[in-house]
């Protein structure tokens, strides 16, 4: 399968549970800040899987390539939406959670490990 379709379709889902996730945690105010919450989306995911997918192309270190999704995902949202302390909270424990559940999805029903390549979980289609 063509590795740029399998980046679109991982970024989209990512950015779909990023969207979940602020959702879940800014509740009514989801509605008033929803374009800020794009922007902001669009440059966390999108950037962050970027820099993740390329990072070793460019020559970058690891713990570039590696943190700076991290930061970028844990950093701008609490920051750029003024969330409160429970808020930010409820943010960072939802947004770690999200990640392996996105990785799980892909590695064990779809087959696709490239989300978190470091953890392996086996295929459902292998599987069987």
């Amino acid at each position: 399968m063509d590795q740029s379709f399998r980046f679109l379709v991982i970024a989209a889902v990512t950015y779909l549970a990023f969207l979940s996730v602020i959702r879940l945690v800014l509740g009514s105010q989801y509605k008033a800040k929803s374009f800020l919450i794009n922007i902001i989306g669009i440059l966390t995911v999108f950037g962050g899987l970027l820099i993740g997918k390329y990072g070793n192309f460019l020559k970058l270190p690891v713990y570039i390539y590696v943190a700076l999704p991290v930061l970028l995902t844990v950093l701008i949202p609490p920051l750029a939406l003024k969330m409160k302390s429970d808020q930010t909270l409820k943010y960072l424990a939802f947004s770690i959670l999200a990640v392996p559940v996105v990785h799980i999805f892909f590695s064990f029903l779809v087959g696709w490990d490239d989300f978190l390549p470091f953890i392996k979980i086996p295929s459902l289609w292998n599987i069987l």
